[in-house]
């Protein structure tokens, strides 16, 4: 009885073939391609910064012009019911400009919104009296006593 041989030869590394071991790693292009996809997701990063830079000093701004508008709120309701400054019409403050950059300017309304009332609206702008108010704050002084 012969036996045979299987017909199949196994593969069998020779020297000049390199083992699978030897072929682990990362080619040229998947490197490239990385540091491709890398350089993007900094780029992106770094295109935010001037855009959170810039809403971080708006609402600085609009806080400084927020505590200047109470402050000037808080005066006016301190001051006497017919004192010049609560007469009907548009007044600026003399303390113009405030930080160097902030304008205040209040209108006075008699009579409202009751009988006996005057409506207070601080306005604080930057760079000019007459420009756009960052804030703009609403308070009532009522006329009690006399």
């Amino acid at each position: 009885m012969t036996t045979s041989l299987p017909c199949t030869p196994t593969a069998v590394p020779t020297a000049h073939e390199p083992s699978r071991l030897s072929r682990t790693g990362f080619t040229l292009i998947e490197v490239m391609v990385a540091m491709v996809v890398f350089a993007i997701g900094a780029m992106s990063l770094l295109a935010c910064v001037p855009l959170a830079s810039k809403r971080v000093m708006k609402a600085g701004a609009q806080t400084r012009a927020s505590s200047i508008a109470s402050q000037a709120a808080e005066e006016l309701l301190a001051v006497p019911y017919g004192h010049s400054s609560l007469t009907p019409g548009t007044h600026n403050d003399p303390a113009n400009p405030r930080d160097g950059l902030y304008y205040t300017r209040w209108v006075v309304e008699s009579d409202q919104p009751y009988a006996s009332c005057k409506r207070i609206t601080v306005t604080v702008a930057r760079g000019d009296v007459t420009a756009f108010p960052v804030v703009r704050l609403v308070v009532v002084a009522s006329q009690t006593g006399g």
